[in-house]
């Protein structure tokens, strides 16, 4: 994986990594400040041959040794035990001995909550450990810095845990936004169609909660959904270059339900009758039909009940100028064998009449009605719902339309991830409603 990859996971996480991270440092944060605070003070002593008992050179190679000694001895309890003694009290804190080789330097650490509890637990190790060698004939303490009071704490370091707490954050939530991208990959942006297959993504449709709480089921002449109709134009225009023209029929279908394929057909359906061409809209989903709703027309009559007669089909006008619609029609019983065989009866006899026909119909992969249809349409418009399916389900779905001989004219992100707030486009004013003249084409 190239650097910008990783870069483009990390955009697309953005808001993981943002996450993690905030957590992250917010709880380093609050270590860091609730931690208790800790001082240290060091009384550094040199350890030197005793020129009264005749030593006046050791080898460095004894000395180290004895260095070591010296130091394990500085730091025992019974060194700690004569130091609590000449306090008349506990020590403050703790002591920690340590040496520089070859230098014959002893450093005595003490550290402790309070800075002045530091420097005595420093001071007293060291006077108790210069009267419990004070008998030796090889050495003797002397003490070259008696410390001080130390103005500020070695720990905790809110900076440095802040700092760390900043690259852990960054750097696990950089994992775990790779992790996710492996593992539990969806299509959720345009790039992601993209590296999943060669077909073309004609619009992306933003997440519009007026349409998903079934505010608004047809999205036109309603103002905060400009852009909503802004990107069905966008679909409209690039169509009409895909198709060659608004003859014969598309059929709509999606990979699985709830990925906002009958909204879609519909607003559609109003955008190609406000251009001027003569749309019918039918409701092939004879298991779930919804165009009825959405227009508020009845369901009396439709689909099922001219495949069943064999009378010339009849759509309904909608309020809509240039628009009919063609309701499923009440359930019968063999409907579905009935979409088999009389379908494309019906769908040549809609086209004859000199409309360009929109078929919503189910989903392709939970049934099979999307790709009987599919055989008898002119192409096919695949809508896929934004962090909805996975590129091997999108696969799935398109081999099944290949298998069925259907021409996939493109596909539709719906339901995407807002990238900004408000419409502002060119040549529109963001705050007032757009009117222009139905008859012609917006590109």
């Amino acid at each position: 994986m190239q650097l910008k990859d990783i870069v483009a996971v990390a955009w697309k996480r953005r808001w993981l990594l943002l996450t993690l991270l905030a957590f992250t440092v917010g709880f380093a944060t609050l270590f860091a400040f609730t931690k208790a605070k800790r001082y240290e003070a060091t009384v550094t002593m040199a350890l030197l041959p005793d020129p009264q008992k005749g030593q006046g050179f050791i080898a460095s190679d004894n000395l180290s040794a004895l260095l070591g000694t010296y130091a394990a001895t500085a730091e025992s309890r019974s060194t700690v035990r004569q130091a609590s003694a000449s306090l008349g009290r506990s020590l403050p804190g703790k002591v920690e001995a340590s040496t520089e080789a070859g230098t014959g330097i002893l450093r005595l650490t003490g550290s402790a909550p309070h800075a002045k509890d530091a420097l005595i637990t420093a001071q007293a190790v060291a006077t108790a450990f210069q009267r419990r060698i004070s008998t030796n004939e090889l050495l003797i303490a002397e003490v070259v810095d008696s410390g001080s009071v130390p103005t500020a704490p070695v720990q905790p370091r809110p900076p440095l845990i802040i700092a760390a707490a900043l690259i852990l954050g960054l750097g696990g939530g950089l994992l775990l936004a790779l992790a996710l991208e492996h593992f539990r990959r969806f299509i959720e942006t345009a790039e992601d169609f993209a590296e999943a297959t060669n077909v073309p993504l004609l619009a992306r449709l933003p997440r519009e909660r007026a349409l998903a709480r079934g505010e608004h089921a047809i999205a036109w002449n309603v103002r905060e959904l400009q852009e909503y109709q802004e990107s069905i134009r966008t679909l409209r225009t690039n169509l009409d270059f895909v198709t060659k023209g608004w003859t014969g029929s598309l059929q709509v279908t999606s990979p699985f339900s709830a990925e906002g394929k009958s909204t879609l057909t519909a607003n559609l359906g109003v955008a190609l009758a406000q251009m001027g061409v003569e749309t019918v809209i039918v409701d092939a989903d004879l298991r779930r039909p919804r165009q009825h709703e959405l227009f508020d027309m009845p369901n009396l009559a439709g689909l099922t009940t001219v495949m069943r007669s064999g009378r010339k089909p009849e759509p309904v006008p909608t309020t809509y100028e240039h628009l009919s619609l063609m309701a499923a029609g009440p359930p019968l019983g063999d409907e579905i064998e009935q979409l088999h065989v009389q379908f494309g009866f019906v769908l040549r006899e809609i086209v004859g009449q000199g409309a360009f026909v929109l078929v919503d119909t189910p989903p392709i992969l939970p049934v099979s009605d999307a790709r009987l249809v599919a055989t008898h349409v002119s192409c096919v418009l695949l809508v896929v719902a934004s962090g909805a399916e996975r590129p091997a389900t999108l696969a799935s779905a398109l081999e099944k339309l290949q298998l069925a001989g259907a021409t996939v004219a493109g596909a539709v992100l719906n339901m995407a991830p807002r990238e900004r707030e408000g419409v502002g486009y060119y040549g529109y004013d963001s705050t007032e409603p757009t009117e222009r003249p139905a008859q012609l084409p917006v590109t």
